[in-house]
């Protein structure tokens, strides 16, 4: 398995509030992303492109 992991810059881990800590990893057998902090250990999957991301759109009407 093939692991490859690169630290994101500026980014604070939501759970312990650490800076420069958090770094976003992908295998790439299984094409899992995911990003985890190196000081809590706290991890979350990162969407995969067929799941996207959905946007919320506002139309306005005059």
């Amino acid at each position: 398995m093939s692991t490859r992991c690169q630290f994101i810059a500026g980014a604070t881990c939501p759970v312990c509030h650490a800076m420069d800590r958090i770094r976003r990893c992908r295998d790439d057998q299984s094409g899992r992303d995911w990003i985890e902090c190196v000081s809590c250990g706290h991890n979350e999957d990162l969407p995969t492109e067929a799941e996207g991301q959905s946007i919320p759109i506002v139309i306005l009407e005059n």
